[in-house]
């Protein structure tokens, strides 16, 4: 098969899978946080054979076919403001030592979760979201915060770990002439 063709049909299925987990994640209320990691993992393979500009690529095309298919926003949302993580990912990876690398990735979650929820409550002005914020006491939002944090550290971890199950298991099945 040509390699063009190859890349075009290979970012298209896992665009067009990635898509389906969104919007079948709408139908479920904890998928909500599931729904987007599940698409950030499916679009690895396109970061690992084409690279992080392809991944880009890939993450605006969901995203924007997210927008205007999916009916839950926050879903949509979420993968909008960290579905591009897995192509920034390889980058940070490079930054040493190990403790300023963790801090990036953390700094980088929080500045995306901020941006997200500065335009739920700024920009659109999402009068549920603030009622739960304001109803909510400091401590249980600082515990949000911590425990964001620690599930922005599991999910590097487990977009690795899927990186390398695709580089040494599912590659070799998929790409036989190769």
């Amino acid at each position: 098969m040509h390699l063009k063709a190859r890349k075009m049909a290979l970012c298209g299925i896992l665009c067009a899978l990635a898509e389906g987990l969104l919007l079948t994640s709408g139908m479920i209320p904890i998928a909500v946080y599931c729904g987007p990691l599940l698409a950030m993992i499916v679009l690895l393979p396109v970061r690992e054979e084409y690279g992080s500009g392809a991944a880009v690529t890939a993450w605006c095309a969901v995203a924007l076919l997210g927008l205007l298919l999916v009916p839950d926003k926050e879903l949509v949302g979420i993968y909008l403001f960290l579905g591009w993580y897995p192509a920034a990912q390889p980058y940070l990876d490079r930054l040493r030592p190990r403790s300023v690398r963790i801090l990036c990735k953390i700094a980088v979650c929080d500045a995306a979760v901020a941006a997200l929820y500065a335009l739920l409550l700024y920009v659109f002005a999402l009068n549920a979201v603030a009622e739960e914020f304001a109803d909510a006491s400091m401590l249980w939002l600082v515990g949000l915060f911590i425990l964001g944090n620690i599930t922005a550290l599991v999910t590097d971890e487990a977009l690795r770990r899927m990186a390398l199950v695709w580089q040494h298991k599912l590659r070799r099945r998929l790409f036989r002439d190769n």
